[in-house]
Parts: structure tokens; C-alpha cells; sequence
């Protein structure tokens, strides 16, 4: 009978002893994983520095949306809570000066409204009912107002009168008059009504909001002076506002006598001014408009009157941004990138600087850029969203001016990444063929790497230009990885994070030498000895896209090309942009009728007769930052050149075609479908 049963028995145990073995193993990161991603973002610690609430990303398959809510964590990582459920959008938590309360807003209501949430007892309550969504919620310093900004639409223009149809008639829906010069924007708002942000202050009791601003001109980046009577904004009062948005002032008004004054008078832009808690200084951000295409955004200090204007951050040869006081009033906390890499830095009033964190991370599911939020409190203790290469952005702690080591609180995404596997990314620097820069870069090779197999290459190129890229969790390079790609990643000259002078080379001058910094990458990338030199691949968006096309036009090393929402035009492109005052005012020294060999000559559509690559070319349709118009342009042309060419429009979708999951899964198996073509 023994031995019966142990016959029995053994076929059981082999299988389960398999099933395990299966299961243990670590499958790729694929597709439909990105809806089990979680991202951490916008952190805010508690004035005594306890408790942190941050937003939770989700993504949900069903709808292919993404959704946020509020979860609430000690400072030493225990009590991890949420706050909300559900899958409406809550996001912005403000903290109460004295910590009992929390300000956010949500669309739990059908529209975004401010919701107080009472912390001990977790009561909650809607104290807005507004028509339009809030932004810049701040609360006064007594913690008895709250102020946010709002856009107000304008009368719409009327030109004719003409009879209405009868009651039950079908006419043709009537006709969009436009006269403002804005009139689109990319995004959810498309085509823009005509209209202007004000700012509104409300009870924190609710009750109705009393509008502090008015007239035909833009209220933004509102904040409390701490005595409560008086509010920090920026306007552009200039007689061309619309045709030169760059020069916003910084101005203070008694929100009790409406009296307001101008505090500064230099050529802006000035953003973000907020005032030191003793009442005395005022910092900001911004710089004199010099009319190119990259300034560096500087740190500036000045008495609360607007005397003594000074620049903090002259020590620091990199973009200033997220600003918050420290406690005493005699230093700021502040946030940049430096090669790559985003930080939180803490200065004081004589330029003194240290970095107090590294590694933010940002909560995009696209590719590898800079971001990343902090909040400190008052006793010094600060929370960061903080960044991996090979997974999301997590939530960490840690104390200033201690600098104990950072803490990681959170591991969202443990579990997933327990059973999946990503591409192992890679630093590297490389001279520059035609002077001294060295060119940033970073390598992404697939997850089951094997040194003595040759592979393809994939070259992915940022977009902005003025921005970066760094080593950071990236869904849609590690999506490449996956599929057999190494993914190479640069930080061409005109990228931030290096320096006012490697970001302001292509000033007036794009492209340019840009493009021998990423041939030089490609090179360092083959000298490696894993890469097929005739398995090379191409691609980018945006800025991207443009270096793609441009690229493809001067050399024919590459086996093909994904040119993703670019411009290919720029004389056609400064005339159809959504935010088309600032590129003709600060890319180009005249316009393009003036001048119209300084557009052609950077445009990639100078370069087409050269191209031989297969190109797609892949755009939203609902893209007004590069219109779709110029990826048109280039299909047809390619196609006259009888060039292999294929034109993807991915409908519904905005310049960020990765706003929805499913655009990001499809625009990865586009690039490497077309890539697998060839």
C-alpha cells in the first residue's frame, strides 16, 4: 500500500516543484505591466515634520486613464494610510499652518473643487463650487483663507448679427471667431476661449471666494505675505503683452484696499516670488530676456520693498527652481538639475550652497527627464520623491542641516518588480569630435544581456532641446529593452542641467553641433563591440524629432527612423504653434517673412532631397506644439523623394502622446515594429 501511495504522491510533488520553479523566474517588463505601476509625486511633510502626505499615480486598464489619490505616512515610515479611494483626481496637498488640516482639491464632486480635510478626525468637506478648476492653493498664515487662481473666460468677440434658427431646425453649427493672439493651446483645452487667470482668496470655512484681480491680463504664481492683509503675484502689464509674454513683473497687493505695487522693474521674466516667514525678504526666480532661446533661471533676493535686488545663485552655473523658505528666514531650499541628475540644494544669503538630496524622480510613464518635488519642515526634516533607473519614484526622508543618510519609506512596486526584469542601465561620457565639450550619456541594454551577442541600437533623443534626460525609470526605453533594443540616450549640447553655456550653444543655432554629439555617442556606444553597425536605429520627439529628421538628412548610417511629433518647417511651424509670440520673438532674430533663409536653413526640410532612410513618422492629431501639418509636410516629401514612409496619426492625442497607457504601448510597438521592418 506504501508503495502505491508514494507513486501517487510523486507526480504531485514533481509538479509543484515546477510550478514553483516557473513562477520564481523573473519575466521581462512588458506591455501590460505598465498599468501595475505606482508612482510617488508631490510630497508634502507636516509643519512639525511627522507626517507626510503625498499623491499615489495609478493607472487603470479599463479606462486607460491614470488616477491619483492621497495616502498619509509617518516620517519613520509607519502608519502608511489612505486618505482618499476611488478613481477621481486629488491632488495639491497643502498643510495648514498648524498642521490639523489639509487643502487639496478633487473631482469627486464631477468638477475639481478645494476639499479641507480635517486630519484627527478624517472629516471632509467641499468648500468650492466652482465653475473652472483652481490651481495654487496656499493657505494665509493664520490658517483662516486659502488662495488659488482660476482662469475667468472673456466675452467672446462679436463681429455680425445674423437671425437664429427656428425652434426644431438643423443649421449648421455656427462659426468660431478668434481675435486674442493665443488662441490654442496643447493639451486638454485645444482651442482656447478667450480669457485670463485671476486670483481668488476664500474662508477656509468656505462660503463664497471674493476675486482679488481683474482685467484683461494674466494673475499668476499667488502666495501669502505671512501678516495675512497682502498677496505676492506676476503680471505682464506691457503694452504687447501678447506678442511679448515674457515679461512678468512681481507686484504686491492689499487684498483689503486692492492697493498694488510694483516691485520690480528690470526686463523680465520674474516667476514664483514668495516672502520670508519674518516678513523682510523676498526670493524669486527668473532673468533679464535677452531674446534667445535658453537663459538660466537665476535665484534672486530683495527686501521686501523691492531695494537691494541681488542674485543668490551666481555660485551655481545651473536653472533655480521650487523655492521654500527655511524657518529662520536667513536661507532657501531650492531645486535643480545637475548633469542629469535632479536635486534639492539649500543656500544661503551670501551664495553659499550645499546639496541636501539627490535623485528626485518624476511620476511620467514616458521617457527618462528631470522633476521630482520636496517639501521641508520647520524643524528641518524634508521628504523627496526619489528616483531609480530601474524603477518608479518612491517616497524618501531625511533632515537638514544633520544630512543623515536618505531614507526610503515606500516600495509601491515591490511586488511587481519581484517577478519582472528591466534593462540594466549604464553612464558614460565621451569627448566631442569638434571641441571640448564631453557629451552625457547612458545605455540601456536588454534584460537578458549577453556581452558576446551583437544587438541593435536604438539612438532615442530627448526633446525640449532645453532639457534632460538622466538615469531614471523610463517605461518607454525600458518597453525598447524589452524587445531585443539597446537603447542609447544622450544629453546633446543645448541640454540643461550642464551649464548656461552648454545649454545656450544652439541659441539661434539649432540644430547644429548638436547633432556630431550624438554621432559621437553612436560611435563610443559601437567601439563597446556589442552593437550591430548595421542594425541602427533612430528616433525622438519633439526637439527630438526635429534632430531625428535632421540627422537622417546628413547621414545615411541608419537602418531606420521614427521622426516623432516634430517640426520639419520652422517658418511653417512659427506661424502654427500653439505659443508661436515666444518662437519667433526668442529662437529667430527676425520673422520668418523678413528672413526666411534663417528658418529654412535650420529646418530638416532643407535636408530631404539627402534622405534615404525609412521614416515614419508618428504625431497626435490633436498636437498644437508641433502641428501635425509638419509631419504631413515631411511624409509627402519623402514620399516624392520615393522614400520608404509611413505616416502614424494617433487621434484624440496631444503633444505628450503618452497622456493615455495605451498610446504609450502603441507607440513603442510602432517605433519597433518599423524598426523589426527593416
Amino acid at each position: 500500500m506504501m508503495k502505491y501511495l508514494y507513486s501517487f504522491l510523486l507526480p504531485a510533488v514533481i509538479l509543484i516543484i515546477s510550478t514553483t520553479s516557473v513562477h520564481s523566474q523573473k519575466q521581462p517588463f512588458d506591455y501590460l505591466d505598465v498599468f501595475d505601476l505606482q508612482f510617488v509625486a508631490d510630497p508634502q511633510i507636516s509643519p512639525d515634520g511627522n507626517t507626510i502626505v503625498y499623491v499615489r499615480h495609478q493607472f487603470d486598464i479599463m479606462t486607460d486613464r491614470r488616477y491619483t489619490n492621497l495616502w498619509s505616512i509617518s516620517f519613520n515610515g509607519v502608519n502608511h494610510q489612505p486618505l482618499t479611494s476611488g478613481k477621481s483626481f486629488y491632488g495639491t496637498p497643502q498643510w495648514s499652518p498648524d498642521g490639523t488640516r489639509l487643502a487639496y482639491t478633487s473631482t469627486e464632486d464631477g468638477s475639481n473643487q478645494i476639499f479641507i480635510r480635517w486630519m484627527e478626525s478624517g472629516e471632509t468637506t467641499s468648500i468650492t463650487n466652482l465653475t473652472n478648476s483652481p490651481g495654487n492653493i496656499q493657505w494665509s498664515a493664520d490658517g483662516n483663507k486659502l488662495l488659488f487662481s482660476m482662469r475667468i473666460p472673456a466675452p467672446a468677440p462679436s463681429i455680425a448679427s445674423y437671425p437664429v434658427p427656428p425652434p426644431g431646425a438643423e443649421w449648421a453649427e455656427g462659426a468660431k471667431v478668434i481675435e486674442h493672439v493665443q488662441y490654442r493651446a496643447d493639451g486638454s483645452t485645444g482651442f482656447r476661449d478667450e480669457g485670463y487667470t485671476h486670483i481668488f482668496v476664500i474662508s477656509a470655512d468656505g462660503g463664497a471666494p471674493r476675486q482679488l484681480t481683474s482685467g484683461n491680463v494674466d494673475h499668476n504664481a499667488p502666495s501669502w505675505a505671512p501678516e495675512g492683509n497682502s498677496i505676492l503675484f506676476t503680471a505682464n502689464f506691457s503694452e504687447d503683452a501678447e506678442l511679448d509674454p515674457t515679461n512678468a513683473q512681481i507686484f504686491e497687493m492689499n487684498i483689503e484696499t486692492a492697493e498694488t505695487t510694483q516691485l520690480t522693474n528690470r526686463r523680465g521674466p520674474y516667476n514664483s516670488p514668495i516672502v520670508s516667514p519674518d516678513g523682510r525678504y523676498i526670493a524669486f526666480t527668473g532673468y533679464e530676456n535677452r531674446f534667445v532661446g535658453y537663459q538660466l533661471d537665476l535665484l534672486y533676493l530683495m527686501n521686501r520693498d523691492g531695494s537691494n535686488l541681488r542674485v543668490l545663485s551666481d555660485n551655481l552655473d545651473r536653472d533655480i527652481g521650487s523655492l521654500q523658505w527655511a524657518a529662520d528666514s536667513q536661507s532657501i531650499f531650492f531645486q535643480y538639475d545637475d548633469e542629469g541628475n535632479s536635486k534639492v540644494g539649500h543656500i544661503r544669503f551670501n551664495g553659499e550652497y550645499v546639496t541636501i538630496a539627490s535623485d528626485l524622480g518624476e511620476s511620467s510613464v514616458g521617457r527618462p527627464y528631470g522633476g521630482g518635488s520636496y517639501s521641508v519642515a520647520n524643524n528641518g526634516r524634508f521628504a523627496i520623491s526619489l528616483g531609480f533607473a530601474d524603477r518608479p519614484a518612491e517616497l524618501a526622508t531625511g533632515h537638514f542641516p544633520t544630512r543623515r543618510a536618505i531614507t526610503q519609506i515606500t516600495n509601491l512596486n515591490e511586488e511587481l518588480f519581484k517577478a519582472r526584469t528591466v534593462g540594466e542601465t549604464t553612464e558614460f561620457w565621451v569627448d566631442s569630435s569638434v571641441d571640448d565639450y564631453r557629451i552625457h550619456g547612458w545605455i540601456i541594454t536588454p534584460p537578458d544581456f549577453e556581452p558576446g551577442q551583437k544587438y541593435p541600437m536604438i539612438l532615442e533623443i530627448h526633446g525640449g532641446p532645453h532639457t534632460n534626460y538622466g538615469p531614471r525609470f523610463t517605461p518607454e526605453l525600458q518597453l525598447m529593452a524589452t524587445r531585443g533594443y539597446v537603447v542609447v540616450y544622450t544629453n546633446p549640447r543645448g541640454s540643461t542641467s550642464y551649464g548656461e553655456e552648454f545649454g545656450a550653444y544652439i541659441n539661434h543655432n539649432y540644430p547644429s553641433e548638436d547633432h556630431d554629439d550624438l554621432m559621437d555617442s553612436v560611435d563610443y556606444v559601437l567601439s563597446l563591440g556589442y552593437v550591430d553597425e548595421q542594425r541602427l536605429y533612430i528616433t525622438g520627439g519633439s526637439g527630438g524629432g526635429v534632430l531625428t529628421a535632421w540627422a537622417i538628412g546628413k547621414t545615411d548610417r541608419f537602418a531606420a527612423a521614427v521622426v516623432s511629433k516634430p517640426v520639419i518647417n520652422w517658418y511653417s511651424f512659427s506661424l502654427t504653434a500653439d505659443f508661436y509670440p515666444f518662437f519667433t520673438r526668442t529662437w529667430f532674430t527676425d520673422m520668418p517673412w523678413n528672413d526666411p533663409m534663417q528658418y529654412l536653413e535650420r529646418s530638416p526640410i532643407s535636408l530631404v532631397g539627402n534622405v534615404t532612410t525609412p521614416t515614419m513618422l508618428l504625431t497626435g492629431e490633436d498636437d498644437f506644439r508641433t502641428p501635425m501639418s509638419e509631419s504631413e509636410q515631411y511624409y509627402t516629401a519623402l514620399k516624392l523623394q520615393g522614400v520608404d514612409a509611413s505616416l502614424v496619426r494617433i487621434p484624440d492625442t496631444p503633444h505628450l502622446i503618452v497622456t493615455r497607457p495605451s498610446n504609450l504601448i502603441r507607440k513603442v510597438a510602432y517605433i519597433t515594429g518599423w524598426f523589426d521592418r527593416y
